[in-house]
């Protein structure tokens, strides 16, 4: 497994810095979601593309995933707009080495719930092939209206196909009221990106924590991916995006106690 994060954790950081950040801190890789305080549009221009590259490249950090804004789940003139966006991420992707796409399902809109299970799992089969033929494989994420497991399955049972899986956020399925048993039997041998994270419960709502420092049962979700095999990312997503000003310290916390974790569950 890669350790990683994503940075939607550290939107001030130029690429060049997030770089730096992450080969000093002991990180496997970087999950590339904004840098600049921009998002990374999925069309650079030859010098942005070529800045990319060698700002992680130079300093031997591979990105182990793209995480993007799509919301799959939409209709309408608002559907072709995502999947465009899509297939162009796709093809950055590609370009830039990263083998996963990270895409939401979002709001469920018209027709309800049933109704946006059914346009997600399509959206995700129309990608598949290109997926494919990028070498970039889908990762539907337990976020938003998709946020319990329950969901991402039945869009994942809808679709079968070796380059569509989850990202397994380990906090939102909590937040939609699944236990962790109920999550992974929906995502089992699917997961193939996770969001790695640590919160409590302050007066009905989760706040962050650092990592081990919460209530979430850490250690058993990992064992439940190592006994599955899962050979993905544990990419951290530091939820106080742009409130904390040294974001560094919870990358540098994360680093020997995700390891520490991964340890244990070794032979």
């Amino acid at each position: 497994m890669q350790v990683a994060f994503t940075t939607y954790s550290t939107p001030d950081w130029t690429p060049e810095v997030i770089a730096e950040q992450a080969a000093a801190l002991g990180f496997d890789a970087v999950e590339l979601r904004t840098y600049e305080g921009h998002h990374v549009p999925s069309e650079p221009g030859p010098e942005e593309l070529r800045r990319l590259r060698t700002a992680f490249a130079s300093r031997g950090v591979p990105l182990c995933a793209l995480g993007t804004s799509c919301q799959l789940a939409a209709d309408g003139e608002r559907r072709v707009h995502e999947l465009e966006e899509a297939r162009r991420y796709l093809r950055l992707a590609g370009e830039l080495g990263a083998p996963i796409l990270r895409v939401f399902g979002g709001p469920h809109g018209e027709g309800g719930q049933v109704a946006a299970v059914r346009r997600v799992a399509e959206a995700l089969g129309e990608l598949a092939e290109p997926a494919r033929a990028a070498g970039v494989r889908l990762a539907l994420e337990t976020h938003d209206a998709f946020s319990a497991g329950a969901l991402v399955g039945e869009v994942l049972r809808q679709v079968d196909h070796p380059y569509v899986g989850a990202c397994w956020d380990w906090l939102h399925p909590f937040r939609a009221g699944e236990t962790l048993a109920e999550t992974y039997g929906h995502l089992r041998g699917r997961v193939v990106h996770t969001h790695t994270k640590d919160a409590a419960q302050v007066d009905g709502r989760w706040e962050a924590r650092y990592f081990g420092e919460g209530q979430l049962p850490l250690a058993e979700i990992l064992g439940l991916l190592v006994a599955d095999g899962y050979d993905g990312p544990l990419s951290l997503e530091w939820e106080p995006r742009g409130k904390d000003p040294h974001p560094e310290r919870a990358l540098a916390q994360y680093v020997p106690a995700i390891r520490r974790l991964l340890a244990a569950h070794r032979p």
